[in-house]
């Protein structure tokens, strides 16, 4: 049964609704098992193994940044597909999607597995923390083909119109996770290694679930041959060019939290760097969701795009903002207000480590509530085929945490290194809002007729 035909006849309130509460309720449940592994690893194997995990995200999020390339491309031309009602083409996407994420998910596992200690130098590991992180990456590289290939399918199958479904398989890889966090690292004092274990046993749970619907139920409306599998210059080109902004959010976040871990390290320590693993973990909390509205709309807006019905595509995009603005300001207030308490979820409250993650955590966040406007931006344009244009947005709030890492700590010493994101953050916000206003005019002189 086709499912897409809503995305351009219903409500759009219901619709963002719809496809984003899911997806931003399976974002929540992975940002919370994202922060139980750090939770169980302070609080019982100790503050240099949490640095450890700290010094390890930078590789995690620029493996994934490759794979968000070609799921989050492909699932938003696959969408656009659909609304242009031209399945054919949407299969032979699906086809270079999946040989893509299979190539690439094996080349960056026996990459990382060769220079595995060379780069988490680069990202900032010091000689406390190395043999923790060390001891994490090598079994999560082992599990990164379930990853990317559970998060490719649940992208796709949202394109079809199926957000519970993708919902259901990323909430039970993270209660999976949850679950074997705990017996591993607490009963099983199993320490990094049983967070690891847990975390890649999750990521096949998820892509067992949705492994099932495509290629055993084969209950979706693509199929996967091997002749859809043949690369094509021009499905590649596309993929690149609608997934390059998700490409560089994260390959971008990955760079900058290497840049931020080396300042820490130099204006503060172990002691700065555990709490950045901290204060990460609950701005993922934050930006979890705001990625899941991004998710959560993009089908919407691409399809509508694709029936050149553009008024609903601004409505959609509008009405995700104002949804993740409310979303992001409530959790600013809280996090602004009782720092310690949250700090106090992985740290001991008599630590020294203490004080400065709670002045951290409060210079970080300041810029959450415009968060959702510059991400949802980029989901605006990715799109409406405008892919260049989600790419910049996307490329300068990557650029511009460097920017600050490299600038602010000259003047401010450590109080700089936290105040980069805001930075970033605020200044993007102004470019977006150019960008959208100087679109918004475009559209509306090509809609105006023409004098007699």
């Amino acid at each position: 049964m086709d499912h897409t035909k809503q995305l351009g006849t219903a409500p759009i309130f219901r619709l963002v609704v719809k496809f984003s509460l899911p997806t931003i309720f399976s974002m929540i449940v992975n940002a919370i098992y994202n922060i139980v592994d750090r939770i169980f690893v302070g609080k019982f194997v100790g503050e240099n193994a949490l640095g450890g995990l700290t010094v390890s995200f930078p590789l995690m999020i620029i493996s994934f940044a490759v794979g968000t390339l070609f799921a989050i491309g492909g699932a938003t031309l696959i969408s656009i597909r659909f609304g242009e009602r031209r399945v054919d083409e949407a299969n032979k996407i699906f086809g270079n999607v999946a040989f893509l994420i299979l190539a690439s998910s094996l080349a960056m596992s026996v990459f990382g597995e060769i220079f595995l200690t060379p780069l988490l130098g680069l990202s900032g590991a010091t000689d406390a923390n190395i043999s923790y992180a060390a001891s994490y990456m090598r079994i999560i590289i082992i599990g990164l083909v379930f990853q990317l290939s559970s998060f490719t399918m649940a992208a796709i199958v949202r394109s079809e119109g199926k957000p519970f479904l993708s919902m259901t398989s990323q909430v039970l890889s993270a209660v999976t996770n949850i679950i074997l966090d705990y017996v591993f690292i607490g009963p099983l004092n199993m320490g990094v290694q049983g967070a690891a274990i847990a975390t890649v046993i999750g990521q096949l749970v998820g892509f067992c679930i949705l492994f099932n619907y495509y290629f055993i139920a084969k209950k979706s409306l693509l199929t996967l041959t091997t002749a859809n599998m043949r690369l094509h210059g021009r499905y590649l080109r596309l993929i690149a060019v609608t997934g390059a902004s998700n490409f560089v959010i994260n390959l971008g976040t990955g760079i900058s939290a290497s840049f931020t871990n080396a300042a820490l390290s130099f204006y503060g320590g172990d002691p700065a760097i555990t709490s950045f693993g901290a204060i990460n973990s609950l701005f993922t909390l934050v930006l979890m969701p705001v990625l899941g509205l991004l998710q959560g709309i993009g089908p919407i807006m691409g399809y509508n795009h694709g029936m050149h019905q553009p008024h609903r595509v601004w409505k959609t995009l509008w009405t995700g903002i104002g949804l993740g603005c409310i979303f992001t300001f409530s959790l600013f207030a809280l996090m602004e207000l009782f720092p310690e308490i949250f700090a106090s979820f992985f740290l001991d409250p008599q630590s020294s480590t203490m004080s400065v993650c709670a002045h951290g955590l409060r210079l970080q966040m300041i810029s959450l509530p415009v968060l959702s406007f510059s991400v949802l931006s980029t989901a605006y344009f990715q799109s409406t085929a405008q892919g260049n244009k989600s790419f910049f947005i996307s490329l300068m709030r990557q650029l511009l945490v460097i920017v600050g890492v490299l600038l602010l700590p000259q003047f401010l010493k450590l109080s700089g290194v936290w105040l980069s994101g805001p930075f970033s953050e605020f200044v993007s916000l102004f470019i977006a809002a150019g960008m959208l206003a100087a679109d918004r005019r475009a559209k509306k002189r090509i809609a105006l007729p023409k004098e007699a």
